[in-house]
């Protein structure tokens, strides 16, 4: 539980930072975080299938 509240906390602060640093517009700064929170989702999702898949098998 320790490793997942540190990666969210660095979480946190990359992103607060990224939005203060951003030479992005606002729109496309929204478009490109929406892409990397998907991919991120999907990543994980793929990840707990073959962990899934792999204690079931």
């Amino acid at each position: 539980m320790g490793r997942l509240r540190t990666a969210a906390k660095f979480f946190t602060w990359g992103l607060l930072l990224g939005l203060l640093l951003a030479p992005a517009s606002g729109q496309e700064l929204r478009r490109r975080m929406v892409r990397w929170i998907m991919s991120q989702i999907e990543t994980c999702a793929t990840q707990l299938r073959e962990r899934l898949s792999g204690t079931m098998s």
